[in-house]
């Protein structure tokens, strides 16, 4: 492979276009960039997107460690639509026409809607097409069983810390269903309301039983003091979750997580917490 360039804000050309293009077709265009060639903020905004996910350093900076993780991510994709007869073309780790088109096919064939993205529905069927569990199935929950075990464990010392810090802490959303992620995910998109959540059902932890949402109540209704979420949030910090608070794209005071270490795309492959 040639040398990549290093792309940052303003950049223009074809390797713009095909990092726009790569990220696209990853499901990654979650703000509605355009694929032009140029690299403007939104494109910027979906690039560090990406980066989170796989812990890379949060700046709108396309250096060689970048383009190694998209590529490879691509062509993984592309090696499993070929093996599985939906022909790709070469894996080169670039998404084009051709791997649009196989994408597309392959989501005729299972009864998915043909974006020619590898949305999460997609790429479940595509890298684990017979899982064992069947979250994409599961129905929204408040209930702490709900979620992994061990998350739920974490969540009950979460609340008996609150408690023991004069915090009346309700957990008011657990695990969240595929089909109300896509419902959230829609609003201010293409439904109304305001955008919530940059993740489609499949691509939130939610979905997995691996976070829950909680608020301080007061007189039996959420608390408007943002002073009591940043200090219930140290408490959730304080157990080994992680807290929306500290979030770097869409802060998110009631969000806390345990993600063992996956993100959601090993969990989609068929990657599991361990026991």
């Amino acid at each position: 492979m040639s040398i990549l360039p290093i792309l940052t804000l303003g950049s223009t050309g074809r390797y713009v276009q095909l990092l726009q293009m790569g990220l696209d077709g990853l499901a990654l265009n979650y703000n509605g960039f355009a694929i032009d060639g140029v690299l403007d903020i939104r494109t910027r905004d979906a690039l560090l997107n990406f980066k989170d996910r796989f812990d890379l350093p949060h700046v709108g900076v396309v250096d060689s460690v970048t383009w190694k993780i998209l590529i490879e991510n691509v062509k993984a994709v592309q090696k499993l639509l070929n093996s599985n007869g939906y022909h790709s073309g070469y894996p080169d780790g670039w998404f084009g026409p051709t791997t649009t088109a196989a994408v597309k096919k392959f989501q005729t064939d299972n009864q998915l809607y043909p974006s020619g993205i590898v949305d999460p529905r997609t790429r479940q069927r595509l890298f684990n097409p017979h899982p064992k569990d069947h979250y994409e199935y599961l129905p929204s929950s408040n209930a702490l069983r709900s979620l992994n075990p061990h998350v739920a464990s974490m969540a009950t010392r979460f609340l008996e810390l609150t408690r023991a810090n004069q915090l009346d802490v309700h957990i008011y959303a657990a695990f969240r269903s595929w089909d109300e992620e896509d419902r959230l995910f829609a609003q201010g998109r293409w439904t109304p309301g305001n955008i919530v959540t940059n993740a489609r059902g499949g691509d939130s932890y939610h979905n997995w039983g691996l976070a829950f949402d909680a608020a301080p109540y007061e007189n039996g209704m959420i608390s408007n003091d943002v002073e009591k979420f940043k200090r219930m949030g140290q408490l959730g910090l304080q157990v080994g979750l992680e807290w929306g608070g500290n979030f770097k794209s869409i802060v998110d005071y009631p969000h806390f997580q345990f993600t063992f270490g996956l993100n959601t795309w090993d969990l989609l492959n068929g990657v599991r917490p361990p026991a």
